[in-house]
């Protein structure tokens, strides 16, 4: 039997393995392009009825027509939001499982370890971004967010989170305009924070607009500031953070978006993000999200990203000042 030369037996091993790799590569490119195949899971990291929740529910029903599939929304409460992330972090990286965030669990890891890292999560895009609101009593003396300031006292903001948007920026906000802030927490929800605030006991609190608008129609409480890029269409009278000198704390708006596991293929995350997008744009979800009063605010998932940086560069130079209230 003739012994085949050293040149020919490299190149034949060569020839094997391109074979081999071409045939690997079609699989995973076949893989990739049948994806999905299977339901998708939209976790909750808190339990039914709550902002998260119910965009989780309105986007699922469209969405699924866009991937083929069913989509479910499973509640995964526990440690303060936290428990449901962890797990998300720690899945295998398949894109079958997505999750609702938003800025709170930002604030949440800069302030505490956590066991997930927000960097690092594949974002799919942003859906809803609704503005933020500080609010007043109707009759209140402050007219502007520079009023804080010139109160010449300490201000009292009624909290119900302490790691809420609006009431971190209070806390960023105190520092750079240099007015004493008194926060004043322990309330069991926004509309007790609200009362608190129509009985006097505070002078502004942020609110979530849900809550507040029936407050607002009443005479009751008034908004001050928005926190937003543009004025919002309800309350087009009120001047946003940005306009009072504070850009930056633009992206202090009530944001959500869907983000899965680290590492997820970037062909995958493409699937997911074009079905959320095209779900965004839809007809009978847009006619949804306003019966719903969801802002939607869509974004794509490599820009959302950059916005997750640039969140956690901003709150982490305020780390020590929210730190003081927070053990407070």
């Amino acid at each position: 039997m003739k012994k085949m030369s050293k040149v020919g037996f490299v190149a034949s091993v060569s020839l094997l393995f391109l074979f081999l790799n071409g045939l690997s590569s079609g699989a995973a490119s076949g893989a990739e392009k049948d994806f999905p195949t299977k339901e998708i899971t939209i976790v909750v990291n808190f339990g039914p009825g709550g902002a998260r929740d119910i965009l989780a529910r309105g986007v699922s029903k469209t969405m699924s027509k866009y991937l083929g599939v069913p989509m479910v929304v499973m509640n995964m409460p526990g440690g303060g939001g936290a428990q449901a992330l962890t797990n998300l972090y720690r899945l295998a990286p398949d894109g079958y499982t997505i999750a609702v965030g938003a800025m709170t669990d930002i604030i949440d890891q800069i302030m505490e370890k956590r066991d997930y890292d927000n960097k690092k999560f594949a974002y799919v895009g942003r859906a809803q971004s609704s503005p933020g609101f500080w609010f007043v009593k109707s009759d209140s003396p402050l007219r502007s967010f520079k009023d804080l300031k010139a109160l010449g006292k300490p201000v009292r903001y009624s909290a119900f989170s302490l790691t809420s948007n609006t009431t971190v920026a209070a806390m960023v906000a105190s520092r750079r305009e240099g007015f004493p802030l008194v926060l004043i927490g322990g309330y069991q929800s926004a509309a007790a924070a609200s009362l608190a605030l129509i009985r006097g006991e505070v002078e502004f609190s942020g609110i979530t607009l849900s809550t507040a608008t029936p407050f607002v129609k009443a005479g009751q409480l008034r908004p001050l500031v928005a926190f937003a890029k543009d004025r919002y269409s309800a309350y087009p009278e009120v001047p946003t953070i940005g306009e009072a000198g504070y850009p930056d704390l633009e992206n202090f708006s009530m944001d959500f978006w869907f983000m899965t596991s680290p590492g997820v293929p970037k062909a995958r995350m493409g699937v997911l993000e074009d079905a959320l997008m095209k779900t965004l744009k839809d007809p009978e979800f847009l006619g949804w999200a306003k019966g719903a009063n969801v802002d939607l605010g869509p974004l794509g998932g490599e820009e959302m990203g950059k916005m997750v940086l640039g969140l956690f560069e901003l709150i982490e130079k305020y780390k020590g000042d929210i730190e003081k209230y927070i053990k407070k």
